[in-house]
């Protein structure tokens, strides 16, 4: 996407995440994602591109997880190491805010608190899921938290800033290896001005079963500050995902 004048930024972001069934009802889940940021602020070829790779802040959780028929449910509680950080020097700073802020923002800023640089983080989520061998299937998930700056370098004016990540899900289970669906999020970061609210939709086909899936995903930018996607200086993105459950 483009995110001012005619500057042209491409991100690519791998998140690996592991889940680990501690008992019947506890699922331990571990995420870590990274960045790298190619930012051409001249796309004439007058001034070469920078580039910046960083590492995001690990996020680590433990889930207590219950099913009734077609019906599952979790609630947890889960906490980031403050791994994300940005370079003294101020121009590494722009490039280096670039790659983390479009990691989120090609996510719709979902998980936001894996890509806030020099930020401690103690989440909550809550997920509620229908799902069948066939017809529809749906999702609705909150997560909810508290984002704490631990240095100057990180662009919110809060100390502490308050997040809500929720979302909807709705798919068909076209056959047993293929769904079609979307999801809808909004994520409010009420004090944080530049990016207090973001809404985005992201279409998804996922083949597979419960041990070993693929899936294509479309995040498209419904609002401010990184949508609408596909007009200018703006940002969406293209996630391709796989997993294998032992």
């Amino acid at each position: 996407g483009k995110l001012e004048g005619e500057q042209r930024s491409i991100v690519m972001s791998p998140i690996i995440e592991m889940r680990f069934q501690l008992a019947y009802s506890v699922i331990m889940q571990a995420v870590w994602g990274m960045s790298y940021a190619n930012v051409d602020r001249d796309p004439d070829g007058n001034i070469p591109p920078d580039n910046a790779f960083r590492v995001g802040n690990p996020f680590l959780a433990f889930h207590y997880q219950g099913r009734k028929g077609q019906f599952s449910y979790r609630a947890g509680v889960g906490a980031t190491v403050p791994a994300a950080s940005l370079p003294d020097d101020i121009n590494d700073q722009v490039t280096a805010a670039s790659a983390y802020y479009l990691a989120a923002a090609i996510r719709g800023n979902n998980g936001f608190w894996l890509w806030d640089p020099h930020t401690a983080s103690v989440i909550i989520p809550i997920a509620f899921e229908r799902y069948k061998p066939g017809g529809f299937v749906w999702g609705a998930y909150l997560d909810t938290g508290a984002l704490i700056k631990l240095n100057d370098k990180n662009a919110r004016t809060s100390k502490t800033d308050f997040i809500m990540q929720m979302a909807a899900m709705m798919g068909y289970q076209a056959t047993d290896w293929l769904r079609v669906g979307s999801r809808f999020s909004l994520v409010l970061i009420p004090k944080f001005k530049e990016q207090a609210t973001q809404m985005a939709i992201e279409p998804y086909l996922r083949f597979g079963s419960d041990n070993a899936f693929g899936a294509i995903r479309v995040n498209v930018n419904l609002d401010n500050p990184w949508g609408f996607s596909f007009d200018a200086r703006q940002v969406w993105g293209l996630r391709i995902a796989g997993g294998a459950a032992f």
